[in-house]
């Protein structure tokens, strides 16, 4: 090894210090210390522990120590470590140590030096223990991994599941802090001092469970009790009840578009005109692409960004022929000009303003909403007598049944099109 050096009958590990941190290291030139052994094979696995100790001082020094960072790096290195003898031919009455526990003595020695230069306080030196050696799990550390899961769903999904994990993980820092009671009160406080729906809380929890339960899977915290408390977990029976969206009547949605606001404002214009159309989000529109505008066929690809029933294809109301194919200049997207935010959403900002201004038009708060022109669309499909499944196809709605939704290739393009050139309303502008 290198970095082994025999001095009389005892070896010593040592470790050039870069000249660029040697100011952080006392201006030393190169770190020694004995391994207490004249043993060649024991004093090996002694100074390799002891030269990786001093690098990550030496990375520590030159970036600051990252505490989460150092402490994934430490639980890394105790997790592989064998908790067997390292010398199995010690001399009689002398117990030889395992790599773990050498490794572990090394990681308190590193951890008192960064709390003695105070580059550690003596709370974080104690917690980054506790989580090195297994004791406890930094449950923020494991969200990024469980979200992986979700990288094939759809745009709100993923948003939706990494605010409730968020959530969990801002509540509960380490997995000894999820205790029954706790859960408890974090749900309570939830409904009684937030105001969130019973909804919006049911959600929270499921994704608390299935988080907590990929914990479990993957050996990261253990399975008694805590999953027992998930799962006796229950929405107070004081929490309020979702209101329903109400759907805008064809006469009120035009009202809208004919406002002096959405008359100024040409992208509010084009989102309201597509959706009164084809029922689609607000974030569908939003991330529509004039490649997936087809004029040959007259349709309209929309990716999803819900689930995958929200991938499908929408053929072209005529009224929306002339005005899709009008649009102009070098932006990729339908609705130009709007910023993408740190989640990759661009409808945020445009769902503000609609939501501004049917509220300054009167409508109905929390149940006139933006969906509630998707609900129009639902609407005008029913009272036209337009299959369900029909329906469901060009909205993107999941089909419950089994026959619909598990079996069938869904509807021809054929039969949404008679089911798109259905959708009525009063003339955009007046006559």
């Amino acid at each position: 090894m290198a970095n082994l050096k025999l001095q009389g009958s005892i070896y010593h590990a040592r470790l050039t210090v870069p000249k660029d941190v040697r100011d952080k290291f006392g201006n030393k030139a190169e770190m020694w210390r004995t391994t207490g052994t004249g043993n060649k094979r024991l004093a090996a696995i002694r100074g390799a522990e002891m030269v990786a100790a001093w690098k990550r001082e030496v990375l520590s020094a030159r970036n600051g120590v990252d505490v989460t960072e150092w402490t994934k790096s430490w639980a890394k290195q105790l997790r592989s470590s064998s908790v067997l003898p390292m010398d199995d031919d010690a001399l009689p009455g002398y117990k030889s140590p395992s790599e773990r526990e050498l490794a572990e003595l090394v990681m308190i020695d590193q951890l008192e030096d960064m709390v003695q230069d105070q580059r550690f306080t003596v709370p974080q030196a104690k917690d980054a223990f506790e989580v090195a050696i297994g004791q406890r799990a930094i449950l923020a550390d494991y969200k990024e991994d469980y979200m992986a899961q979700y990288r094939n769903h759809g745009i709100k999904t993923k948003a939706a599941y990494q605010a409730a994990v968020e959530r969990f993980v801002n509540q509960f820092p380490d997995d000894h802090s999820v205790t029954p009671k706790a859960l408890k009160a974090w749900v309570t406080s939830m409904v009684d001092e937030e105001e969130l729906a019973a909804k919006t809380v049911t959600r929270m929890m499921n994704q608390a469970r299935s988080f907590w339960a990929y914990l479990v899977d993957h050996e990261i915290v253990a399975d008694a009790p805590n999953t027992a408390a998930f799962a006796q977990m229950k929405v107070p029976k004081t929490a309020k009840k979702q209101e329903s969206v109400i759907p805008f009547s064809a006469d009120e949605v035009v009202s809208i578009l004919r406002s002096p606001v959405a008359v100024e404002d040409p992208q509010l214009t084009l989102l309201i005109t597509i959706a009164m159309y084809t029922g689609a989000r607000i974030e569908e529109l939003a991330m529509l692409k004039r490649s997936d505008l087809d004029f040959k066929l007259e349709v309209i690809n929309f990716r999803g960004t819900k689930t995958k029933a929200a991938v499908r294809t929408v053929p072209m109301h005529p009224v929306l022929i002339p005005i899709l194919s009008g649009i102009k200049g070098e932006d990729p997207y339908v609705i130009d000009g709007l910023n993408t935010d740190g989640r990759g959403e661009r409808g945020k900002a445009l769902g503000k303003r609609f939501g501004r201004l049917k509220t300054t038009m009167g409508f109905i708060p929390r149940r006139q909403v933006f969906h509630s022109i998707r609900a129009t669309v639902a609407t005008q499909f029913e009272q036209a007598h337009v299959g369900e499944g029909v329906a469901a196809d060009i909205v993107g709605h999941e089909k419950k049944t089994m026959t619909y939704g598990l079996y069938s290739g869904g509807s021809s393009l054929e039969q949404k099109r008679d089911a798109v050139h259905k959708l009525k309303y009063p003339p955009l502008v007046p006559l």
